[in-house]
């Protein structure tokens, strides 16, 4: 944990995503702030220490703001520190370098003075000499999952008492007793894979939308097409009546013609063969009607 705090990791160098120095209470040197802090303390048990990872809400509080990142980093102390008999963290820091800056990471091993009964005193250390008294006062047993329900009441309760941070929620029981800590890779892994799937559901719809409307589309274009099919079948059944129309019309004008011509013909010929009678006779005919009838007859052959 002390190189992860340092940056000296690989877990820790892909988290970065800005140069930005973390908030340290007192020191990134893990082992010695601890070996320091358990200077003449006789410890109960062999755990090392524990590491808290106290996460605030994101909603309530602004991981941008320097004032609300010094806040996370004091507060989180206070509560362990409270919370485990009123002297246990020895170091902790909120790193700022990664996307998340809500969380602060703290690493305590709760001291007490231990009171014999010829009156000495000593320092002692236990990691769970506190949250058990904890939840034994709180649900009557002392158990891990009482101790973590216990803890996570009690983190409510200084979210909302101490910080006054309007809008906390108390803690959610969880219906399982399976494990729900992941690291960030392994969430951010997950929130990936989620997202993937939420893509492929989108586009799945969007799919089945397009064909929905290319289905509509096809109909539609079906229908206009046999509409205009109609009014093309319509048009030359029309054509056709017109043609037959424009033909009989031509021939019956045609024989109106030849009929007419014949008729003219039959009276051209009629009037030649008076108009030679009368010249052979020479009866009643004078020389201006004969120049009449001339010019008449002349024009006829010309019509």
């Amino acid at each position: 944990m002390e190189r992860h705090g340092k940056r000296e990791d690989a877990s820790g160098q892909r988290r970065r995503i800005r140069d930005t120095a973390p908030l340290v209470y007192r020191s990134l040197d893990l082992k010695e702030a601890r070996k320091a802090h358990m200077a003449g303390v006789k410890q109960s048990g062999r755990s090392a220490c524990l590491h808290a990872l106290v996460q605030f809400p994101t909603g309530l509080l602004d991981g941008t703001n320097e004032d609300h990142q010094a806040a996370m980093l004091h507060q989180a102390v206070a509560f362990l520190n409270r919370y485990h008999g009123g002297d246990a963290v020895f170091a902790a820091r909120l790193d700022r370098d990664e996307k998340g800056r809500h969380t602060v990471d703290a690493f305590l091993m709760p001291r007490y003075d231990y009171h014999y009964k010829d009156g000495r005193t000593a320092k002692k250390a236990s990691v769970s000499k506190f949250s058990k008294a904890e939840a034994k006062r709180r649900f009557g047993r002392d158990d891990r999952r009482s101790q973590g329900s216990a803890l996570q009441d009690a983190f409510f309760e200084h979210l909302r008492d101490q910080m006054q941070l309007e809008g906390v929620l108390p803690p959610m029981r969880k219906k399982a007793t399976t494990k729900d800590r992941l690291e960030p890779e392994e969430l951010g892994l997950r929130k990936d894979r989620r997202q993937l799937q939420l893509d492929v559901e989108e586009l799945s719809r969007a799919n089945r939308i397009a064909r929905a409307r290319n289905s509509e589309s096809a109909d539609r274009n079906d229908i206009e097409a046999k509409r205009l099919d109609g009014i093309a079948t319509e048009l030359e059944a029309r054509d056709q009546k017109l043609s037959a129309v424009i033909a009989a019309f031509e021939k019956s004008a045609q024989n109106r013609a030849a009929a007419l011509d014949q008729r003219e013909a039959g009276i051209r010929r009629d009037a030649k063969t008076l108009h030679n009678i009368r010249l052979s006779s020479g009866l009643g005919v004078s020389s201006t009607l004969k120049r009449m009838m001339e010019q008449g007859f002349e024009s006829q052959d010309v019509r």
